[in-house]
């Protein structure tokens, strides 16, 4: 999962970018970069860290230009190195000739970085926007095609999830996989174009939503707007329900739906049977607390803050690495122990992958003093490998991918869990066909993939 943003139409191009991504770290903590278009040529940065301490106005002062794309990165392929930092640059003889940024996972990645090492490609680093890159770039000049046809032959080649933005000298494309699986959202203002992963960033730069990449969609961003100029058909929508469940922003709009009104459906339908008795509800913020606010309403219990988190301690769901989630979980969240003494708590969260971080703060709660402590999560287990860019990790590391949800309730050491059913969560979004469930159910969209050990991640 990774954030993008491309701007088209103002004169400090990367400080609207830069803005942009801000407004998306949540997607990506690990690197960030900028391109921007200088008199006709490309110049860019990448770093590793945040955007705020990378991007600094020292750092776009050399990158100027009306138009830009820029990247925050969270990894799933590669390791957490400059190399796999986007954008990444296609360089020919010396000359840089265009910059590209994706979100997404390529699933045919090995077969397309085998040909293209045939024919004589040397990659630099080890991630799928590379690929997709060097593909592009070497279709379009290799091969005589030009980037569109390049970009059309791409998305009838490579096989996955991926928004994409490409930008040279003199083109500039938004493209997106025939699924859907990744967000993609376009907006103006005042003749500034703006293409990013998620509407929370037209609303930082006070632009105005006016429609997202659909499925399959090439668009060519230019000063008269976007102009759809090709597309490529797909077997049906496959939008990741994990953006809404997590993943995104609750300010952002998503799949054509409000995220925090689709996570208030998924507190309202947890509820729905529950007949539990307990003192408070407790969300594990910030991503669970609509869901637990509408249970908690729902079921008429008091809803509290029972958890502080430290908002300058990144998401420990994606951290690279499973040290790092273990170390984050306490310097990420202090529980409230006037909310917890003596009390039977319902613990609300959005998911349960690892199972690591809850395990610890259910221990939290219990050295505060609760009586009980209860776990209810606003989605079905993760059973099931993701391959389009979530780091759900090899499946026998899935807490519950052959446990039922009384072992996991032993194993995390809760009174009780209970997970939202498949069914119950399809009743929280407008076109549930639309939406991909693997992860839950295995069921892989477009047999695109079967289940194994091996994820191929970007």
């Amino acid at each position: 999962m990774c954030g993008i943003v491309g701007i088209l139409g103002k004169e400090n191009a990367a400080g609207w970018v830069r803005e942009g991504l801000f407004a998306q770290q949540h997607r990506g903590q690990d690197s960030c970069g900028l391109a921007v278009v200088d008199n006709g040529h490309i110049k860019s940065t990448r770093m590793l860290g945040l955007v705020r301490d990378s991007l600094t106005p020292e750092v776009l002062a050399k990158l100027h230009g009306e138009r830009a794309i820029g990247h925050v990165r969270y990894p799933t392929q590669g390791d957490a190195l400059i190399e796999n930092a986007q954008p990444h640059v296609f360089i020919r003889n010396g000359t840089p000739l265009f910059a590209l940024s994706s979100n997404g996972d390529i699933t045919n990645l090995p077969e397309i970085r085998a040909d293209l090492l045939e024919r004589g490609y040397e990659m630099k680093g080890t991630n799928d926007a590379e690929v997709i890159s060097s593909a592009i770039g070497t279709w379009a000049y290799d091969d005589n095609m030009g980037l569109s046809r390049a970009i059309e032959r791409w998305m009838r080649t490579g096989k996955g999830a991926y928004s994409t933005l490409l930008l040279s000298a003199d083109d500039f494309y938004a493209f997106r996989d025939p699924g859907g699986f990744r967000p993609m959202c376009m907006g103006e203002k005042d003749g500034t174009f703006i293409v990013a992963s998620e509407t929370v960033v037209l609303d930082t730069l006070r632009a105005r939503l006016t429609g997202f990449v659909e499925p399959g969609s090439i668009v060519r961003i230019s000063e008269e707007g976007f102009e759809k100029i090709g597309s490529v058909e797909g077997k049906g929508h496959s939008h990741c329900i994990f953006e809404h469940i997590y993943f995104a922003r609750p300010d952002s709009r998503v799949f054509s739906e409000n995220v925090f009104e689709v996570r208030e459906r998924i507190g309202k339908q947890l509820a729905d049977g529950d007949d539990l008795k307990a003192d408070v509800v407790i969300p594990i913020p910030d991503s669970a607390n609509y869901i637990g606010l509408a249970y908690a309403h729902a079921r008429s219990i008091p809803f509290v803050l029972g958890l502080v988190r430290n908002h300058y301690i990144g998401r420990t769901f994606i951290s690279p690495d499973q040290l790092m989630r273990d170390d984050a979980v306490r310097l990420k969240f202090n529980p409230l122990r006037g909310f917890i003494e003596g009390k039977r708590v319902i613990l609300v969260d959005d998911s349960i992958v690892r199972g690591t971080t809850i395990r610890k703060l259910i221990g939290m709660m219990r050295e505060n003093g609760a009586e009980e402590v209860h776990l209810r999560i606003g989605s079905p287990p993760i059973r099931h490998s993701c391959y389009y860019g979530i780091d759900t990790p090899v499946r026998s590391k899935l807490i519950a991918s052959e446990r039922t949800a009384e072992v996991v309730a032993r194993s995390i050491e809760a009174d009780s869990l209970r997970y939202l059913s498949i069914d119950k969560l399809r009743k929280c979004v407008n076109k549930p066909d639309h939406f991909c469930y693997a992860c839950f159910n295995g069921h892989y969209p477009a047999g695109e993939k079967t289940e194994g050990d091996t994820v191929h991640g970007g």
